[in-house]
């Protein structure tokens, strides 16, 4: 079976960081730092069930009562299968690989990701307890960055992560993982990010996690960010760091909540300080392109400023990409000062 072999290559390729099965049995894979990669061959719905045996362990019937799941790999890896009749033809596999090992903030740093005065600045508002939100799109560096940022928490503090799927790798001694549920074939109820949230807030944590907001939670979350629960981080899927902010106002609505949208802003306003946005470029690479800073309310508006942005140039040996300070300092900076600190200015000096 040479499909089958294919795909077992691929699983067991490091450079290879998704895998795609399409209805018609076409194959794909995605390198790191490449685009999609058309594989020879065509595999059969026999060939993916073998591989999520030897990948997930027993994967189950897919048919018309259970036509898509998500699972996770004995590896760690993000599984997903969507069967007929959702689509026409055979199994669609998706499989997102865990990494072995995830990149440090400062080798993110050495890699380009990021400079190293941003890196620096990220470092120093996690260690002051500011409340980030990363975002971006699809596959651009979201889960990664946030990983990176929280290997900068204090290993004495206690973190507790809530997960649809694990991808977050923290090598701290006090974790707590907990991990959503989808209804299953027996009937069991489901448990959302927002259950797991409820009950994270009475398991005294240091720290709360959340792997990528993307649904009502928000608002529990927003409410725990303003009631004391400092040093929040999470993931949230958006093309901007203004979009980010909107798509927040949306996800709280979704909660059912009567709060007039000028209240949700307040409510956003204050308990989140800093977003960071990932976007994938056109060489490929995955970069933070601006870091901005939630100041405030003007009216009814909520007003950010940009502490960081990527400026692009045009070369003959084609486009480079520069994060650079914009000359604005935070204003929780004067929150520090306040406090007794005397918060570096390095990071926003032009080179």
């Amino acid at each position: 079976m040479p499909e089958l072999d294919t795909l077992a290559a691929a699983l067991r390729d490091g450079t290879v960081v998704e895998l795609m099965v399409n209805q018609d049995g076409s194959m794909y894979v995605e390198r790191s730092g490449a685009g999609l990669e058309k594989l020879p061959g065509q595999a059969k719905p026999e060939d993916v069930l073998a591989i999520l045996k030897a990948f997930v362990g027993d994967p189950g019937v897919f048919g018309p009562s259970r036509p898509y799941a998500d699972l996770l790999a004995l590896d760690g890896s993000r599984v997903h299968v969507i069967a007929p009749p959702l689509v026409s033809g055979g199994l669609c596999l998706t499989v997102r690989k865990r990494p072995s090992k995830r990149p440090s903030l400062p080798q993110l740093a050495e890699g380009g990701a990021l400079s190293h005065q941003c890196a620096g600045f990220l470092s120093y508002a996690i260690e002051h307890k500011k409340n980030i939100l990363v975002v971006g799109g699809t596959s651009s560096g979201k889960t990664t960055l946030l990983n990176a940022l929280i290997e900068m928490i204090d290993p004495k503090e206690r973190l507790i992560i809530l997960e649809d799927t694990p991808e977050l790798t923290p090598t701290q001694p006090h974790v707590m993982s907990l991990r959503t549920r989808t209804r299953d074939a027996a009937g069991q109820p489901d448990v959302t990010l927002g259950d797991l949230l409820v009950n994270t807030l009475r398991m005294r944590p240091d720290r709360i996690i959340v792997g990528e907001v993307r649904g009502p939670e928000a608002l529990a979350l927003l409410q725990a960010m303003n009631v004391g629960h400092e040093g929040t981080l999470g993931t949230l899927h958006a093309n901007s760091c203004r979009e980010a902010i909107q798509r927040l106002e949306t996800l709280v609505l979704m909660a059912g909540t009567e709060m007039p949208l000028k209240a949700v802003r307040g409510n956003i306003a204050s308990a989140l300080d800093l977003i960071v946005f990932m976007a994938r470029l056109a060489d490929g690479s995955r970069r933070v392109v601006q870091v901005a800073e939630v100041t405030g309310m003007e009216l009814e508006n909520l007003t950010m400023a940009d502490l960081y942005k990527t400026e692009s140039r045009k070369t003959a040996a084609g486009m480079t990409f520069q994060l650079r300070p914009t000359g604005s300092i935070p204003r929780f900076y004067d929150q520090l000062r306040q406090q007794g600190h005397e918060p570096p200015l390095d990071f926003f000096k032009s080179n």
